[in-house]
């Protein structure tokens, strides 16, 4: 029995998968220390009102997601054969496209601003200050996806880790310097900067090569699924806070909030698991290798991480609130598991159409119709916390179930 534990623990997926489960949630311990901090330093309101920020700012990554996905396909491919020229060329090309694609989006998002303040009762010029995340955002996930698609695991969680405590040391301090929410948004900012400055440093041995011009072949028709998937993803992670706002008190909404926070620790927990399954899957693809026992072997792993966590809701939520947050956010402990079954579903939903990417499957665009779902779905059991958390929880289900089929149907896991 030991000895096909360890042998499954040898196994490719699954230790790069263990290497980015730990590290990545390294990260995520990291940030929650961020939100248990400003949790604790701002009073619920004004946590409410940075946790709708941080809400647009997951908004802000779809995209990067996409990016990082793009380009983490397109490097595992040019990996096969150890091209780093052409690795090279892709990353240079990238960043000079998407710098200026960022600009463009800045400058858009400021008016934006206006109508998001008036929505969500929040000063207009503070969602603005928000939007210089763009930057940082977009172009990270460049040189991060290249060290995905090299399976650079190790180095692609040291990176978000770094980011992470840089982060969490400046917001705390600007806090306590008395800059409120402005102070942890300052933080994000700066921590993100020098993240992206360290990630160059991690890819030296792609930047020491002779760049070599290649044509990316279908990229952009590659990236239209890809950034549907993302966008829908992100959004539905980021969806909830934002409508408790708009729905609920601001005390109540802010409160939400904690429980969101805690169910997200499931979903970005797994999310290396994900992230190490999608080049090892493209590769075996594009080697025309059988790419089922990735699948199941990944989702097995985030299936037992979900049940954990969901395990621990059910049975400690009270403890979990009272630590973490304090007691004024334990009234929310009753939605705990609701919100953590949700988290779980989206969990495997988006491994499923990560997977599903992997293999190039390209008729996913209808996904991004469980967006309007979730929406409706939310604003139709918005007369309590309960309602709206069992809402949450039954929209994810259904998603999970839907793209799960689609992941594993003809021309999918049977390879």
């Amino acid at each position: 029995m030991f000895k096909k534990i360890f042998k499954f623990s040898k196994e490719e997926v699954v230790k790069g998968s263990l290497i980015l489960f730990v590290m990545i949630n390294v990260f995520n311990f990291l940030n929650y220390v961020f939100h248990f901090s400003m949790a604790r330093m701002l009073k619920s309101e004004n946590y409410g009102i940075l946790a709708v920020l941080m809400s647009i700012v997951y908004i802000f990554s779809i995209p990067a997601e996409g990016i990082q996905t793009i380009i983490s396909r397109y490097t595992s491919t040019y990996n096969i054969k150890q091209e780093y020229g052409k690795i090279k060329y892709l990353l240079f090309k990238s960043i000079r496209k998407i710098g200026i694609i960022s600009i463009f989006l800045f400058l858009a998002y400021v008016p934006t601003a206006l109508i998001l303040g008036y929505f969500t009762k929040i000063n207009s010029s503070l969602i603005a200050f928000t939007g210089i995340l763009i930057f940082g955002i977009l172009i990270i996930p460049v040189t991060r996806g290249v060290l995905q698609g090299r399976k650079k695991f190790k180095s692609l969680g040291w990176n978000m880790i770094f980011e992470s405590i840089f982060k969490l040391a400046l917001a705390v301090i600007f806090v306590l310097l008395g800059f409120k929410v402005y102070g942890a948004i300052s933080g994000v900012i700066l921590g993100l900067l020098l993240a992206l400055l360290f990630s160059f440093f991690l890819i030296k041995e792609v930047l020491n090569a002779e760049i070599k011009k290649t044509k990316i072949e279908k990229i952009y028709s590659y990236s239209f699924p890809v950034f549907i998937v993302m966008f829908t993803v992100i959004f539905m992670v980021s969806i909830d806070i934002i409508l408790a706002r708009a729905f609920f008190p601001a005390d109540l909404a802010g409160k939400y909030a904690v429980a969101s926070m805690l169910g997200k620790m499931i979903f970005f927990g797994t999310a290396g698991i994900s992230k190490a399954m999608f080049p090892l899957a493209s590769e075996s693809y594009d080697k025309k290798q059988g790419t089922g026992k990735i699948f199941k072997k990944s989702f097995f792993l985030v299936f037992l991480a979900c049940l954990v966590a969901v395990l621990i809701f059910l049975f400690f939520p009270k403890l979990i609130v009272g630590i973490l947050f304090g007691k004024e956010y334990v009234e929310i402990s009753n939605i705990l598991i609701f919100v953590g079954l949700g988290f779980s579903f989206l969990s495997l939903s988006n491994l499923s159409l990560i997977y599903s990417l992997s293999m190039h499957k390209k008729r996913i665009s209808f996904f991004v119709l469980f967006i309007l779902l979730e929406i409706l779905i939310l604003s139709f059991f918005s007369s309590s916390l309960l309602k709206f958390s069992i809402g949450f929880m039954t929209i994810n289900f259904i998603m999970f179930i839907v793209s799960l089929v689609f992941a594993v149907r003809k021309k999918g896991i049977e390879r």
